[in-house]
């Protein structure tokens, strides 16, 4: 039975959460989850601008077997849902993968979407025989654009990180490369908001468009104000343009608390402002930080398109290197009248 969950009941909160960490311990060398507490802080303060659903598939005795989160966009790109879908590696090939995804495409028909989003994680180089790929196939998703992940070791040597800032002096004479820690200060925020909302506009995602996100100062304040309260270690640095105060570039790097691996959440950026080596600046610097503030992180994981060719090449040249590949599948949605019901075993309620 698939039902959705109240995210303030405790017992099935942590029944969702146990399924996830199983499912993704099973499958992702590098993972390393987050704490129980986090997670829930998380879930139970959601964006207003992001609706979120929660579902469980259940057995007869009430145990979790599978999982699957929505995310549902409300102010902008709202003809698209998201989904993560995950199952307890025990209860593999036994349908409940396929009927969390059927599920989710009769939910993404009744919220009026026309394309649902799920992502599948792949050791190495693209296998089309792996696992997830067949099963993405076999439940009617296309393949929409890759991804590659990359780690790099750290500490990067104190040479090779002042031998890259040299290369960029030259040219970013014109801007002060800031970091901060857990909040952008006040003064910023308009300019970053402005800055991150063109990011899925710009980021490679094949024959997909998105449109610019909805992003801005207050969702901004709210998202530091949630990590915080998480334990989670925020670094953005940033390129501020001297004289006009323009935020031209930005670089985040996170940690969560009790994780030994620092995420780069992304690093873009403004049109008007490339071909100045903004991009590895800010990297630069984020770098210097975390190796003063955090010695213990052992690496940072980044994740790009590969036709990203500018991003890629600055992440070579700092030393990541490829761990996994990320493919981004969709299926289209027909409206919900045109569909036919899904099959009884599908779908419980």
């Amino acid at each position: 039975m698939i039902r959705l969950i109240d995210v303030a009941d405790d017992h099935d909160m942590r029944q969702i959460f146990e399924v996830g960490i199983a499912a993704k311990s099973h499958d992702q060398q590098w993972f390393a989850p987050i704490s129980l507490d986090s997670w829930l802080i998380h879930m139970r303060r959601p964006d207003p601008e992001d609706a979120q659903e929660l579902y469980g598939f259940f057995d007869p005795a009430g145990r979790c077997l599978g999982s699957s989160l929505l995310f549902i966009p409300l102010q902008d790109n709202t003809d698209k849902v998201y989904s993560v879908v995950d199952v307890a590696p025990e209860h593999r090939r036994h349908g409940v993968g396929r009927a969390l995804v059927e599920r989710n495409v009769q939910r993404a028909g009744e919220l009026g979407r026309s394309m649902l989003f799920a992502e599948t994680l792949v050791p190495g180089v693209a296998d089309p025989d792996h696992p997830f790929v067949k099963f993405a196939r076999a439940t009617g998703f296309s393949a929409g654009w890759d991804e590659v992940a990359r780690h790099l070791s750290l500490p990067v040597p104190p040479e090779r990180l002042d031998e890259l800032a040299t290369a960029t002096a030259a040219h970013v004479g014109d801007y002060d490369i800031e970091v901060f820690v857990d909040g952008v200060p006040e003064q910023h925020l308009a300019g970053l908001a402005e800055l991150l909302s063109l990011l899925a506009v710009d980021a490679p995602s094949g024959d997909i468009e998105f449109e610019a996100e909805a992003v801005t100062p207050d969702r901004l304040r709210r998202m530091a104000a949630r990590e915080r309260e998480q334990g989670r270690t925020h670094l953005s640095a940033l390129a501020i343009h001297r004289s006009t105060g323009v935020v031209a570039a930005q670089s985040d790097l996170t940690i969560d608390a009790g994780v030994e691996h620092a995420n780069q959440l992304g690093t873009f950026v403004h049109r008007a402002h490339r071909g100045k080596r903004l991009g590895m600046a800010v990297k630069v610097a984020n770098l210097r930080r975390l190796h003063r503030d955090r010695p213990d992180v052992r690496f940072v994981r980044t994740m790009n398109a590969e036709t990203n060719d500018h991003m890629v090449s600055i992440n070579v040249q700092l030393g990541f290197e490829v761990v996994e590949v990320l493919t981004e599948w969709t299926i289209d949605i027909a409206p919900a009248g045109d569909r036919g019901a899904p099959a009884p075993s599908a779908i419980g309620s």
